[in-house]
């Protein structure tokens, strides 16, 4: 398996993470702030390799994706000190993603 592709499963493993991390953390399930917040470091290790690997042209795109997966981060901490205020955080990295969605990543 070349890494590229082996970098592509570790992140959709992260975002699973993410995703069932909030699905616990909504069903009132301790740990699931701690499945968020590792799926969270997950992708924002990915998305910093992918930020440090990547042509000139497409740094600007990187870094929004990179600073939105940065907002997952405050995120894992309301979730862990019982913040309600972590929903935001999620909005934020949502909003930062659909703009980067429509940025034209060139090759």
């Amino acid at each position: 398996m070349n890494i590229y592709k082996f970098f592509s499963v570790v992140y959709y493993l992260g975002m699973a993470l993410v995703f069932l991390g909030v699905l616990m953390h909504i069903s009132d399930i301790y740990y699931g702030a701690w499945v968020f917040a590792g799926g969270s470091l997950i992708m924002l290790g990915i998305r910093a390799y992918n930020r440090a690997v990547c042509h000139d042209i497409n740094k600007r795109v990187n870094t929004i994706l990179l600073y939105s997966a940065a907002m997952l981060l405050p995120a894992s901490w309301a979730m862990l000190t019982g913040r309600r205020y972590w929903i935001l955080f999620i909005l934020l990295t949502a909003v930062l993603d659909s703009y980067a969605s429509f940025r034209r990543i060139k090759k």
